[in-house]
């Protein structure tokens, strides 16, 4: 979310993925050899049988699996010129659904044509590759008229018949353009909502139906949801920053599940789970002393399964890439990106969700080479339930470092998530045990032995960047450690003094 909602800055919440894509003018190109990974890299014989497994999508099964989270999702830029070993990187982390967001709103409308192709041609490529695609569709965005070929051009009241009907137009466009993807997605808030505050949760719902309905007849072989982030906007625009925000949340959220006529077998929905994981959430509702109210509960999903949705996913779009707004600073977006790990807590949402008995879980990166650890981390802990932080670390430190050397680096990873900006951005009840990180008590040791790490020189699976430049990012890491630039602090709202 934005740290300002009534301002027209860039968006640094969901919509940032399609906004460096719009500032850009085209697909990111990052190809230079300092961020190409390697397209097919040999084995490398001294890499560990568990870690060439998953290489190969070989590991073994139990008879006693946990709830299976069939959609293992990262809502991402589409890889551009340059980037095409990003889709292999992350069948290897075990994905198999891209989420890609319909930016078209950001270019001038003699431009559509050609950003429309280059979105087909990566909707086919990614398709190509194995991985379903699904479309978010921004519908509550103005669209840009120039003179600039690209820009942000803020939202709209859909109470506003004209601006709306304008907005349907264009996302009918989109949607016939874009009619290869496997699924759209309208998405409530953030961007989006009644920046005026004068719409219900109705107006979400009925607007909600009549992009289904565009979907329907556009591309009928495509699938349909409505994912709920922020649609607390819909009801008087909260700030994100209030409790009110997230209480109302939680009410939008049931009011659009139980809307007669929008969930069911032709529209699935997604969660954002704020209340189970966000700093800024439980930040806020332990400033006033009051527990989060958790929504869904497996009651709640089972519900939803008795009445035919599908599907029924989470949508956690922090964590994996820390970018939450300015209530973290720096942020990734303030920092252009950071190397960290968040593996105890990406492990804590993936069990939730399965108690929750989601079909899938969706993830955001918007910097994909920095959080190279939490994007592995993320896709291979949705797909092996019994895959612990600390022995994903060892697994990570033995793809980036060489046989000798990778039990260094995996202590060196358990102190720099000891010192995440994520923790520190919790309320203290809520964050979770550290690593023991053995004899690695400061910064200063952890820089000794990183200087002493080597990098694989073919590493067992496709990467972002190869494994030493990964290196010098995780040492820049441990200088703003060491600068004591590690996040804010929790919490961060504070109500007026009693007079």
């Amino acid at each position: 979310m934005r740290p300002n909602r009534r301002s027209r800055q860039p968006p640094v919440g969901p919509s940032v993925v399609v906004w460096r894509l719009v500032v850009a003018g085209s697909l990111p190109n990052e190809g230079s050899s300092a961020t190409r990974g390697t397209e097919s890299p040999e084995q490398d014989k001294t890499v560990s049988p568990s870690i060439r497994q998953q290489a190969e999508g070989t590991v073994p099964g139990s008879e006693h699996q946990p709830h299976r989270l069939g959609t293992v999702g990262i809502y991402v830029t589409p890889p551009g010129c340059g980037e095409s070993h990003h889709y292999d990187f992350y069948r290897a982390c075990g994905y198999n659904y891209l989420e890609f967001c319909d930016g078209g709103f950001g270019r001038r409308p003699d431009l559509l044509p050609r950003y429309y192709a280059e979105m087909t041609h990566a909707i086919d490529t990614a398709r190509g590759k194995g991985f379903k695609v699904w479309i978010l569709l921004l519908a509550g965005m103005k669209q840009w008229q120039g003179p600039g070929e690209a820009g942000y051009p803020g939202t709209f009241s859909a109470l506003n018949a004209e601006l709306l009907h304008e907005r349907l137009a264009r996302v009918r466009q989109a949607i016939q353009e874009l009619r290869a993807a496997n699924g759209f997605v309208f998405f409530a808030g953030d961007p989006g909502g009644d920046p005026e505050g004068r719409s219900t949760v109705h107006d979400c719902s009925r607007f909600a139906r009549r992009v289904q309905k565009i979907v329907a007849e556009s591309a009928p072989a495509a699938q349909f949801a409505v994912n709920l982030w922020a649609v607390a906007e819909w009801a008087g625009f909260p700030s994100p920053f209030s409790l009110e925000f997230w209480r109302q949340q939680v009410v939008l959220s049931k009011a659009m599940a139980s809307e007669e006529g929008l969930l069911g077998p032709d529209c699935g929905v997604a969660f954002s789970l704020d209340n189970y994981y966000r700093s800024l959430a439980l930040a806020c509702y332990a400033d006033a002393g009051i527990a989060p109210e958790r929504y869904p509960l497996a009651a709640d999903v089972r519900q939803l399964r008795q009445r035919g949705v599908r599907p029924v996913y989470g949508w956690p779009y922090f964590l994996v890439d820390e970018v939450d707004d300015g209530f973290i600073t720096p942020n990734n977006v303030a920092s252009g990106g950071q190397s960290q790990a968040e593996t105890r807590y990406l492990r804590a949402i993936i069990d939730q969700s399965r108690e929750l008995r989601l079909d899938g879980l969706i993830t955001n990166a918007a910097f994909v080479a920095a959080e190279a650890l939490n994007i592995y981390a993320f896709g291979r802990m949705c797909q092996d339930a019994t895959l612990t932080p600390e022995a994903l670390l060892d697994e990570y430190a033995g793809i980036i470092a060489d046989e000798a050397t990778w039990r260094v680096l995996a202590s060196v990873l358990r102190f720099i998530e000891n010192h995440s900006n994520w923790q520190n951005s919790l309320p203290r009840p809520y964050r979770l045990r550290d690593f023991d990180c053995g004899d690695v008590t400061s910064v200063a040791v952890a820089k000794e032995r990183l200087a002493t790490v080597v990098p694989r020189a073919t590493p067992p699976i496709p990467l972002p960047e190869p494994p030493a430049p990964y290196l010098k990012r995780l040492g820049r890491r441990l200088e703003a450690i060491a600068a004591g630039k590690i996040g804010g602090v929790a919490p961060i709202v504070r109500r007026p003094p009693t007079r």
